[in-house]
């Protein structure tokens, strides 16, 4: 017997001798409970039944009764045994708050909470080292002993995703993320508002390629909490994987704009990263976003304390891309108030493009790619004669010059 059901029995016990109206039945079975004799405990409570079945104690001491055969059958590895006579603790508790909530709820409580929070402390335990059948097994009998709480339900779910993510369970990963929705569902269907848990679904069914439920899901999540930007960071992977690569830089954006919005620096690490796939995105060719690439690439570089080759090099190719699209565009205009404007647009781009072309070019001098652009802008501009060097600087490094 524990520790703790042991001072819980004498404190009982001394109640007991006061309260002096317990059945003998119900005394010989605390006996028997204080001797770890269990079976004899409930036969007695339940012979006991034959006289005298409303009786309060007697049913928490049946309920006692079951939680240490539930626990000696933990300790013989036999979880069968153990969920049976948890639920029937269970039931016996249950019964004697029925009877008599205002004297025994306190009792009722710490015992339930017992059985409850040891079983989830060594799922806990078990699920940090790896032992993901134990670690379940535990937190099913934690549900069996405490089926008001869903939390080992969707501890399981939980587990189970976690499971899916790691190269070990690569063969059983789309059987275990079922097993993690249909648990889900199953926490669901009593508490059908859970928010994290409608998250962690979407989650499941974008991992399963159930990708327009996702997205349908994550959407309406979205209406109600546009704010949460762990959803927003879901919501953007799945737009990506979809190739809905607008959305998916808008969801960016708008995480980091929530996080520079708030007083938590410790979330403002990923921003910059952020921004610069968004800005790649967005100047993608299917999305064509130019004016959103470059305010968020030039934002990107504002963030830098010095200034870095990879954020560089992307705001010189995209000024220098959108100023050749625009350019593009003037040739075939026929109006020409309109052909002077995009031609002074362009203009405006390609001279952009040469400021941090010269620049990167100064930070990063074995940088082919950055000479490059920094010609190509350069004779667009009409300036060929520094176009012409810089681009035989770009063949000197990229070695084009010797093909």
């Amino acid at each position: 017997m524990t520790k703790t059901r042991l001072f819980l029995l004498a404190g009982l016990l001394a109640a007991a001798a006061v309260a002096g109206c317990r059945s003998a039945h119900t005394t010989a079975a605390i006996l028997y409970i204080d001797e770890q004799k269990y079976d004899k405990a409930i036969n007695a409570i339940h012979e006991g039944f034959q006289y005298r079945d409303n009786e309060p104690d007697a049913y928490f001491y049946l309920g006692e009764a079951y939680s240490h055969k539930a626990e000696d059958a933990v300790n013989d590895d036999n979880f069968v045994e153990a969920k049976k006579n948890y639920e029937l603790a269970y039931e016996a508790y249950e019964k004697c708050l029925e009877l008599d909530a205002k004297d025994w709820e306190k009792e009722v409580d710490e015992s339930l909470k017992y059985n409850y929070g040891n079983r989830l402390r060594q799922a806990k335990l078990d699920w940090d080292d790896g032992f993901y059948e134990q670690a379940e097994g535990h937190l099913r009998l934690a549900y069996a002993a405490l089926p008001d709480s869903l939390t080992p339900i969707k501890s399981i779910a939980r587990m189970k995703m976690q499971m899916a993510e790691q190269d070990t369970f690569q063969s059983q990963r789309t059987e275990l993320l079922t097993e993690a929705l249909d648990l889900l569902d199953q926490v669901l269907a009593a508490k059908p508002d859970a928010y994290e848990l409608r998250v962690d679904k979407a989650s499941v069914l974008d991992a399963l390629g159930r990708n327009d439920e996702a997205r349908q899901l994550y959407e309406d999540l979205l209406a109600e909490h546009g704010d949460d930007t762990h959803l927003l960071l879901n919501m953007a992977e799945l737009a990506r994987e979809q190739g809905d690569y607008e959305h998916a830089a808008d969801y960016y954006v708008k995480v980091v704009d929530l996080n520079e919005a708030d007083t938590d620096a410790s979330n403002d690490a990923d921003n910059k990263t952020m921004l610069i796939q968004a800005g790649i995105m967005y100047a993608s060719p299917k999305v064509g976003r130019w004016e959103d690439g470059l305010k968020v690439l030039d934002r990107a570089a504002n963030m830098e304390l010095v200034p870095t080759e990879n954020t560089m090099l992307l705001r010189l190719q995209t000024y220098y891309n959108y100023g050749m699209e625009v350019f593009n565009k003037a040739q075939s205009e026929t109006d020409p108030v309109l052909k002077k404007e995009l031609e002074d647009k362009a203009k405006h781009l390609f001279q952009r493009a040469v400021e941090i072309g010269v620049a990167m070019t100064n930070n990063f001098p074995t940088n082919a790619d950055g000479f490059f652009y920094l010609s190509a802008a350069q004779f667009q501009l009409g300036d060929y004669d520094a176009a012409t060097v810089n681009n035989k600087t770009y063949e000197e490094l990229s070695g084009a010059s010797s093909q």
